[in-house]
């Protein structure tokens, strides 16, 4: 069991991402959940007037919700939860990198290093770094990332297959690019248009 373990530990880390226990990752989703805006939403027919249903029923749609589809809510709750879990404080990120806070800091708000705030505490998302420092390449296509963007967004972008950055093996996400050590401007032109 041991050995399944490791190897668990080590595809958590090969992703970005820490193994942590079941507890420890519904403490996460919980404060996860209580970080995020709050939110109420009905059934989808409730929230458009009765004309846009019938344009949209002439037109063939499907507004009403699917029994069994995913909720979006809850995956991005899940995923910013992961996030959250798995991302350093500017002094984990710092003794990572053989650095100081304050570099860590200025990397940041260079736009260099992505991170987020929870409350006051910066976050930065642990698939940005690799066994030794930071990706390659990863400044620049971070500075061209939009300001604005949500963390979940910013690690679905990074994590998804992109078919403008097409390998012999097919599409590969952004992250991927980058670990390969192929040139940044595909991504960097992509980060640009997010």
């Amino acid at each position: 069991m041991a050995s399944t373990h490791a190897a668990d530990d080590r595809y958590f880390e090969l992703h970005g991402l820490k193994s942590k226990a079941p507890e420890a990752l519904n403490q996460a989703l919980q404060e996860a959940i209580g970080a995020m805006r709050e939110t109420l939403y009905g059934p989808s027919v409730e929230e458009l007037p009765a004309e846009e249903q019938a344009l949209l029923a002439v037109a063939g749609a499907q507004i009403a919700e699917q029994p069994g589809a995913p909720d979006p809510l809850l995956d991005y709750a899940t995923c910013f939860a992961a996030l959250l879990d798995t991302s350093l404080t500017p002094a984990e990120a710092a003794l990572r990198l053989g650095i100081t806070p304050t570099r860590v800091r200025q990397l940041i708000a260079s736009g260099a290093l992505y991170a987020f705030r929870i409350d006051r505490n910066l976050r930065i998302p642990l698939f940005q770094f690799q066994e030794n420092g930071l990706l390659p390449n990863l400044a620049p296509v971070n500075t061209a990332l939009a300001g604005d963007l949500d963390p979940v967004s910013v690690w679905r972008w990074y994590s998804a297959p992109d078919p403008e950055l097409d390998a012999a093996t097919g599409p590969l996400s952004p992250l991927s690019w980058l670990k390969s050590g192929r040139d940044p401007e595909p991504v960097i032109a992509i980060a640009r248009q997010l």
